[in-house]
Formats: C-alpha cells, structure tokens, sequence
C-alpha cells in the first residue's frame, strides 16, 4: 500500500514540474519540447527510489514448491517455448543483457546530433523521467510483479533446484522488464529524431522506427530463450516500453505547442500621438 501512495504522489509531482508556467520575451528561437530541467529531474529521481524500494519487495518473495508447476497449466500460446534440455540458457542470458545495455544506453549518442545537441539537457531530463516511469510501471503498479505472480519457465524445471524450492523471485515473469527497458530507450531516440527532423518522409520515419523494434526485439527471444519469460510477457513488455519512449517527448512537445506563453512589446506613433502596448499570449 505503501509503495501506490508514494506513487501517487510521484505523479502529482510529475504533473507540477509540467504546469509551471513558461515566460519567455520574443525568442527567436523555437524550442521542440517544454522541460523544465530541475523540478522535473527530482520528479524523476523521486520515481527511481519508489522503483529501488519496489524491487526490494519484489525480489523478497517467498521461495515456492517448483515441483507443483505443471506445463500442463501454461497456455498453449506459450507452452511451446519449452526446450527439452537448458543447455542454451546460460548463452542466451548474456545475450539478452547485450541488448539490454545497448538499448538504455543509445540515447545519449543523440548529441552527435547537432540540432539535438543545442537541447540536450532537456532531452536527457526526458530520457531520465521515461527510464523512471518505466521502472514505476515494472516495479510499482499492478501492471507487474508487485502483484502478478508469474513463474519464470525456468521453474518448470524443477531438478534444477537442489530442494524442488525455486526462489521467490523466479514469480516475476510478468511482465519483461528486459524488454521494456530497451524499449524504452530505443523508441525514445526514434519519436526524438522524428521530431527534430519534421522534413523526414513516412518512408524515413517507418525505416526509423522499424530499427527501433530491433533491439527490444532481440532482447525478448534471447529473454525467452534464457528461460527468463513467456512470449506474451516480452509483448507486454515490448508495448509498455515503446508507448512510454514515444509518449514522454511526445507530452513534453504537445506541452510546449500548447502552452506557450510569450510576452510582446509594440510601439505605435500617428500624428501627435504615441502609443506603446504590452501584449500577453498564453
């Protein structure tokens, strides 16, 4: 319970570092998205120590009886993904945290872009807030482990474990955090380009786009491979990474088209009279 409230309240932070109001004299220069670094670098920090907590929850579950699992019970859908011996598993672990890294760490290459770079304070507040967001949805919502028990399909092989016991967090399939993470990262890079790149054709934001779902793509077989999740726990994962990535600019742009506020000074001079006018838009 405790976890939601200091949710909530995360988001309500979140929702006051977005509706300070933005002055600005006559800019020349039009920014792509509102951010305001520092309340909403807090906001942002805030949201990864709710996670860190989460995790500790998470991770201490209860150990379970592996032998009681039946494959039987896993549907059809997601059964099939069950190899006859682990062999592979130890490989296909290591190459999923390949991708993994690879997808958290590809937005900060976005200052080779010189347009993105002028920005990228701001951008990077952005990455920090999804990445956190993210790990709130894994972590902290009903949406995941902390209130979806899942065995891993590692546990239906229960000679692995000395006892028959598979440890508690072996529950935490639902969904890949893996997956979402590199997500995440990698469509955040893709809607952040498309929108400092408005001249791009459909055809270059698709090919765009399309490499984003590499990764992450990458990610969940080896994730499923390793024995790690089901394929409907790397989908989810896959869906909840992008619309994050995605989203976050997104917000962060339709706020600064939106709201804009901009202050004016106008002077007018007609026979003997003269004139001088402040003027607000908002």
């Amino acid at each position: 319970m405790l976890r939601y409230l200091i949710l909530l309240v995360f988001l309500f932070t979140q929702l006051f570092a977005f509706a300070q109001p933005t002055y600005r004299s006559d800019d020349t220069t039009e920014k792509v998205y509102r951010v305001k670094p520092l309340p909403e670098l807090g906001a942002a920090a805030l949201g990864l120590g709710v996670t860190i907590y989460a995790f500790q929850k998470i991770n201490g579950k209860d150990d379970f009886d592996a032998t009681a699992l039946d494959r039987n019970d896993v549907p059809g859908y997601d059964r099939w993904i069950f190899p006859d011996n682990t062999n592979r598993v130890s490989a296909a672990s290591g190459a999923s945290d390949i991708g993994f890294y690879t997808g958290i760490g590809l937005p900060f290459a976005l200052f080779l872009d010189p347009g993105v770079r002028q920005d990228y304070l701001n951008v990077m507040t952005m990455y920090v807030q999804a990445q956190a967001l993210n790990g709130l949805l894994y972590a902290a919502t009903p949406l995941g482990p902390s209130v979806i028990d899942r065995a891993r399909p590692s546990a239906y092989y229960p000679e692995a474990f000395e006892d028959g016991n598979a440890p508690g967090k072996d529950l935490n399939a639902f969904f890949s955090g893996h997956v979402s993470t590199t997500a995440t990262g990698t469509f955040f890079v893709a809607k952040v380009l498309s929108d400092y790149h408005p001249d791009w054709t459909g055809g270059q934001r698709a090919l765009l786009y399309g490499a984003a779902s590499i990764p992450p793509l990458y990610v969940a077989v080896q994730r499923v491979r390793a024995l790690r999740h089901f394929p409907t726990d790397t989908v989810v994962g896959f869906g909840i990474g992008a619309a994050v990535g995605v989203l976050t600019p997104h917000i962060h742009k339709r706020w600064q088209e939106k709201h804009r506020t901009s202050l004016g000074l106008s002077a007018s001079y007609r026979g003997d009279a003269g004139a001088v006018g402040l003027g607000l838009r908002f």
